[in-house]
């Protein structure tokens, strides 16, 4: 499993976690600890895309599905 896919287990498992949650201050640093896992599962895939060159899935758009592509 690579990093960046472990970080976004850890985001899923902290969004179950607000479904548990007993109070609202709780469930507010829960979604932020979801928050910073998303983030640093896009982080990792980033840098290990500069690393082999390749664009992340999780981050990527073909041209077709781009609001911005060009038509012919």
């Amino acid at each position: 499993m690579s990093e960046s896919d472990q970080f976004r287990q850890y985001a899923e498992e902290a969004l179950l976690w607000v479904a548990q949650s007993k109070t609202e201050e709780e469930k507010r640093l829960l979604l932020e600890l979801v928050r910073t896992w998303t983030e640093a599962a896009v982080m990792s895939a980033v840098v290990d895309s500069h690393r082999t060159g390749s664009v992340p899935a999780a981050i990527s758009v073909a041209p077709e599905a781009s609001p911005h592509a060009a038509t012919s």
